[in-house]
């Protein structure tokens, strides 16, 4: 989290010494008990950092504190004395970024009356190797044992504001309309109400006893706006809200000389009578479709007067923006700025030490978030997220975007399984996905062995996870490679099963659904490896049985025989094999058993399973496309491994 990353890079650290080292260290432990160093809360909010050591371990009533989260920057290096014997080296954050957060905690709610704050780049000893060590030993005990654990995603703003000046205009859009997004997050809808009228009251929009319609449909346009923010993408359906109120402020500028009606003219009226009365509905009956991508015109001359034009006031020598502007400028503002939000907390949440901490504050759902951003807000209940409600209702009253970031949320914090945490994260060095994620897990007695893996790349990762994990979670990862098995290049690399990237895809109503596999089988699925025959090189494979399988019908479709030269070249290349002699098959294995799934189950299924191109005779496969044909189009020959006599060896 700080440029030297003290928690991110420690861990490999704990495995690099001896054992009798390491044992010396545990046994010094145990004679003297850890203590943690803390900030005190309400001094740093008068911008002096003062540290205390307390004993982390004792009484929990009396070791009140708030553990933040946060995604470190990289900023200009920033001395603090402790005056605990170290000084503490701050290129994470601004400073005053911290003071700020520091200040808005002595007044929330619920952080109000706790005096302490825990944040690595202060309170982790940098400069004494040994004190290091010791602290990230007690980092899970940390976070346990923090009263709150507070995530501030926006911490590093500064140092986002230095190297983008498209980031430091979109904070700005941030600042300028904090209060909107604040209500919008909390899910506040009648304060939401609220400060629409009170902007349309200040852009000059007409009030409601002026023209009601006028005012109605601006409303309506501007929550049709919030709501449908990712519905369209393409250069000309960004304008269409521009278009629609300038249309709707001429249409409320332009005069009649027929008189008003407060409702509109009946049908059964004559058409003398209706063209002699008017209501204010009829008026701007030609904006009734404005939601919908065939109401607006599409006027060349339109794409040419988006100009921001604005009026001077002579008085106070300022120039008035007309509200047709105002409410669109107002709304692009809204948008980006929940935009950039969103896109904070996935670039928070994504980062495996941060995936550790939520997961301690999911045990005590004791998690709260906030935005250095917001600070000018002032004294107001930070942001709660609640794991054991994250699923809840939403308001038809509050815009889409609202239940857009709440789900951006929930997806990042409460559905990710183990696979997606440690393969689906951001991590300094691929090591420390394991530090990182395994202590929370069910293979948590594996991390004392992490640092003799050699891990350094994701293929390495991924074939330690076919040694450590259970027998489904390896067809788990097994199938999420050949789901993406499309690309070329990965293809003629060995092992397949290693070298693809991986997206990951639910099928979550179909967790329960029968399998072909019979997971009581402990070798259904094993690694292996064995030695080339003339280098001084380990091939790994894997070998799988499933219950049932399919082959493509032969004489193979030209498609298939071009597919098939190129996967003869592979195999006779890697295990010189007799190129005129080697005839090639292709193999599809589903993840579940169709036999037993229904119709409807197996639309939904579609896409589970995987395909081989390979050797029945020498059982040498290898990962095919996916992508590469359409496989449905082709004759198929379907076998049941009748006493699992089949094993598919897979390289």
């Amino acid at each position: 989290m700080t440029k030297e990353d003290p928690v991110e890079h420690l861990f490999q650290e704990l495995t690099c010494d001896d054992t009798q080292q390491q044992q010396r260290q545990k046994q010094r432990q145990q004679q003297k008990p850890f203590k943690i160093v803390l900030v005190d809360i309400k001094k740093a909010a008068g911008r002096r950092i003062h540290c205390i050591e307390k004993p982390l371990e004792g009484n929990t009533k009396e070791l009140r504190f708030i553990a933040l989260s946060y995604r470190w920057g990289e900023l200009e290096e920033k001395l603090i004395d402790t005056r605990l014997g170290y000084l503490a080296s701050i290129t994470s954050f601004d400073l005053n970024d911290f003071y700020w957060l520091c200040t808005m905690m002595t007044k929330e709610p619920d952080l109000a009356s706790i005096q302490y704050v825990w944040v690595d780049a202060i309170c982790v000893d940098q400069t004494n190797h040994e004190r290091r060590k010791a602290t990230i030993h007690q980092m899970s005990n940390i976070y346990e044992r923090a009263t709150y654990i507070l995530a501030v995603p926006d911490l590093h703003k500064t140092h986002c504001m230095n190297i983008s000046k498209a980031s430091q205009d979109v904070m700005d859009k941030l600042r300028k309309h904090q209060e909107y997004i604040y209500h919008l997050i909390q899910g506040n809808s009648e304060k939401l109400i609220e400060l629409d009228n009170a902007f349309f009251d200040a852009a000059g929009v007409p009030k409601e006893e002026e023209d009601p319609v006028v005012r109605q449909l601006v409303t309506s346009i501007s929550n049709t706006t919030l709501n449908r923010a990712e519905k369209y993408s393409n250069d000309f359906y960004n304008v269409i809200d521009e278009l629609v109120v300038e249309q709707l402020y001429d249409l409320s500028r332009s005069r009649t000389h027929h008189p008003w009606t407060a409702t509109a003219v009946p049908a059964t009226s004559s058409k003398k009578q209706k063209n002699k009365t008017k209501s204010r509905t009829d008026h701007y009956a030609s904006v009734k479709n404005v939601f919908h991508r065939s109401g607006v015109e599409r006027a060349n001359k339109w794409l040419y007067r988006f100009v921001w034009k604005a009026t001077k006031n002579t008085a106070e020598n300022t120039l008035t923006v007309p509200w047709r502007h105002a409410v669109v400028k107002r709304n692009k503002g809204i948008l980006k700025a929940m935009a950039l939000l969103d896109d904070l907390i996935s670039d928070w949440s994504s980062r495996v030490w941060v995936i550790s901490e939520y997961h301690i504050a999911k045990k005590k759902n004791n998690l709260k978030y906030w935005f250095i951003e917001l600070h000018r807000l002032g004294y107001v209940p930070f942001f709660k997220f609640d794991f054991e409600d994250a699923t809840k209702s939403y308001s038809m009253k509050i815009p889409d975007i609202h239940r857009r970031f709440h789900q951006t949320m929930i997806k990042q914090l409460n559905e990710k399984d183990f696979l997606e945490k440690i393969l689906n994260s951001k991590a300094s060095k691929n090591e420390d996905r394991f530090y990182a994620i395994l202590p929370q897990t069910k293979y948590k007695d594996n991390i004392s062995q992490v640092g003799h893996w050699n891990i350094n790349s994701m293929v390495s990762i991924k074939l330690k996870l076919f040694e450590i994990l259970d027998t489904k979670d390896k067809l788990e990862l097994l199938f999420l490679v050949g789901k993406d098995y499309i690309t070329y290049s990965s293809s003629q690399i060995l092992p397949t099963f290693a070298t693809s990237n991986i997206r990951f895809y639910d099928t979550p109503h179909l967790a329960d659904a029968p399998l072909n596999f019979d997971l009581h089988n402990t070798s259904m699925i094993t690694m292996h490896h064995r030695k080339h025959d003339s280098q001084q090189l380990y091939y790994y494979y894997l070998c799988l049985t499933p219950k049932r399988y399919s082959v493509v019908r032969k004489p193979h479709h030209k498609r298939i025989y071009r597919n098939g030269n190129n996967r003869k070249d592979i195999l006779c290349n890697y295990f010189q094999l007799d190129e005129r002699n080697l005839k090639i098959d292709f193999v599809r294995i589903t993840l579940f058993d169709e036999k037993l799934l229904s119709p409807n189950d197996r639309k939904t299924c579609h896409g589970c399973e995987m395909y081989l191109a390979g050797s029945f005779s020498e059982n040498i496969w290898i990962f095919d496309f996916y992508d590469a044909f359409y496989w449905e189009s082709y004759a198929w020959n379907h076998y049941d491994n009748v006493d699992n006599v089949k094993v598919f060896n897979i390289y």
